[in-house]
This record gives structure tokens, C-alpha cells and sequence, in this order.
């Protein structure tokens, strides 16, 4: 290549290296200049940024500017995709400071009066972004919009639906807390767990195993045959000639998570199951040992627990008596 087109290179190189660095210089600078210029603009620009699940242009207008990990688009675009803004009004009200506004927020109509204050030479919402403190947090694996947190944790959030969970897809998490709508002072949560339909079918299948295994039980008192189960016929029966063909309709089980009712940390994900099941069974009378064999059904009531944080779910029987 000759020394001319070498210049010409170097010189389209130094250009659009120019042009770049132009640009981003621009943009810093159209970021600093979105600095509302009045107490309703910045109300109005925040607002607007939280309808469009642009996180960018409502931080422009919040101040002191906070820890940003859940203030981002993709965590706005979850909270507008459960809870839409529209319909907003905002206007000036007497005092210094405070702005009356108006939206729909999901579900909500909300009216309410936002702060502001000085920010170098604009305005800016206070507690824009909601300081959450989690104070409680009885979840197994627990996330928040999908990213891990943990009891104890402080994060910022923007008004509108959190997203708590699970990592665990036997489980879903709920907040006893109502998610605020508006700015808001700093806030505790307390969040328990709840089953996933996927939890639910879990521990159906350990307690399925554990009464099919119970059903090779030839006793009458079937624990004395096969140990953890707890079924038994009040009747006299020969032994060994017992035959007990498992229940398959559970819906007469109820399913609790241990926690939820009043339980702590070490009772995570442990599952307790009680109600009643239906047995059928057949057996040879022992008054009539060469008589026909009887069959019948009977009714038990099962109680228990299935831990599902465990490698293999499995149902531990409690006796009943």
C-alpha cells in the first residue's frame, strides 16, 4: 500500500474515531441535561419512564442515586408486564416540595402526592427507587425477579410488583407485604414460600411410593410386615393373609408446608401431609380359616411429611395413635 492510501486510512480511522467519541460525549451530556427543570417535570419524566420500562431516564430523575442491581429495564419490563402505568396526571399543589399525581398502576388508581427535592440545577423524586430491606425470607433458594437474594439483604426496587420466587421449581414465594405503588420510605418484607403445582405432584408422588410399598404388608398391622407403615385392620384376620391393594384417590390429603405454619428456617421445605385414604384389603377370617376370604375396604387417616429439599422426596409416616 503506498504512502497516500496510508494517509487516506489513517485519516477515515482518526475520523470515526472522532465521530465516537463525539458521540458519547453527547450522550453523557443529554443524560446530565434530562435533569427535570421543574418539580412537575421531574414527577412527570419519572412517571413516564416507569410506564416505558426505562430505567435509565427514571434514575435520571431520583436522588441519591441507589444501588442499581434490580433497577434496570429487564427488571421494569417484569414489573409492567404485571402491573401497567397509564393515565398519568400530575400537577402543582401548594406547598414546596410535593407534587400531586395520578396514574393507573396494574389494578390500582392511584392518587397520591410525590416529594421532590433541589438536585444540583434541576429537581429530582425522592425515594424513587424503594429501599427494601428483607427481613424474613422462609423460601427455599429464594430469588427475587429471578436473582438470587437472601434473608438480611437490602436492595432498591421501583414502585410496583416484586417478583419473589424460587430457584426451586417446587416451590413459589409470595411477600406478606403489599409491594408499594408510589415512592415510598424505606420498607421491611417478609416472604414465605407456598407449593408449585410441580411441588404439589411431588409430594403426591411420595406418599403414591410409600403406600404402594405398604400394600406388600400381609399382616394386619402392616407395620409388624413392612416397617414405616402404618396401616391396620381392626379385624381378626389369619397371618399372613392379608392383602392390602393401595389407595389412589389422595384428594382427602392436605398438603402444608411446615413454615407457613409458624415454623422456622430449619423447617424449609418440609411438607406435612395428613387426611384420610382408602384401603381395600382382603383376608382369611381366623374364625373361619376354610371359609371364603373377605374383602372389603377401609378407611385410614395418614399424617406425615415429605421433605422436598431432599435428593429423593420420600413420605415418612407418623403413627396416628
Amino acid at each position: 500500500m503506498t504512502r497516500r492510501a496510508w494517509t487516506i486510512v489513517l485519516g477515515v480511522v482518526a475520523l470515526v474515531v472522532a465521530i465516537v467519541l463525539v458521540s458519547a460525549l453527547l450522550v453523557g451530556l443529554s443524560r446530565e441535561d434530562v435533569r427535570a427543570r421543574t418539580p412537575v417535570e421531574a414527577v412527570r419524566t419519572y412517571l413516564t419512564a416507569l410506564a416505558d420500562a426505562d430505567a435509565s431516564a427514571a434514575l435520571s430523575v431520583i436522588t441519591p442515586r441507589p444501588d442499581e442491581r434490580f433497577l434496570t429495564d429487564r427488571v421494569l419490563r417484569q414489573q409492567r408486564d404485571d402491573a401497567p402505568v397509564g393515565d398519568i396526571r400530575v400537577a402543582e399543589t401548594a406547598r414546596p416540595g410535593v407534587v400531586r399525581a395520578r396514574y393507573r398502576m396494574g389494578a390500582d388508581a392511584v392518587d397520591t402526592e410525590i416529594s421532590v427535592r433541589r438536585a444540583g440545577d434541576g429537581w429530582a423524586v425522592v425515594d424513587g427507587a424503594v429501599e427494601v430491606r428483607i427481613e424474613s425470607l422462609l423460601v427455599p433458594r429464594p430469588s427475587l425477579f429471578g436473582a438470587e437474594v437472601a434473608q438480611g439483604d437490602t436492595v432498591f426496587v421501583f414502585p410496583g410488583p416484586q417478583r419473589w420466587g424460587s430457584r426451586d421449581t417446587d416451590f413459589l414465594a409470595r411477600s406478606l407485604d403489599d409491594a408499594p405503588v408510589a415512592p415510598h420510605a424505606p420498607m421491611s418484607v417478609r416472604v414465605v414460600a407456598e407449593l408449585s403445582p410441580t411441588g404439589v405432584a411431588a409430594v403426591s408422588d411420595a406418599v403414591s411410593a410409600h403406600l404402594t410399598r405398604c400394600a406388600g404388608a400381609t399382616q394386619a398391622d402392616a407395620g409388624s410386615s413392612v416397617p414405616g407403615c402404618t396401616q391396620r385392620l381392626f379385624r381378626s384376620a389369619v397371618d399372613g393373609s392379608v392383602k392390602w391393594t393401595a389407595p389412589t384417590d389422595l384428594s382427602g390429603l392436605r398438603y402444608l408446608l411446615r413454615q407457613s405454619a409458624g415454623g422456622d428456617e430449619k423447617d424449609l421445605g418440609i411438607v406435612d401431609v395428613a387426611g384420610a385414604v382408602r384401603w381395600r384389603v382382603a383376608y382369611t377370617p381366623d374364625y373361619d380359616k376354610d371359609g371364603p376370604r373377605v374383602e372389603t375396604t377401609d378407611d385410614q387417616y395418614l399424617v406425615g411429611h415429605v421433605d422436598l429439599t431432599a435428593g429423593k422426596p420420600t413420605f415418612t409416616a407418623e403413627p396416628t395413635a
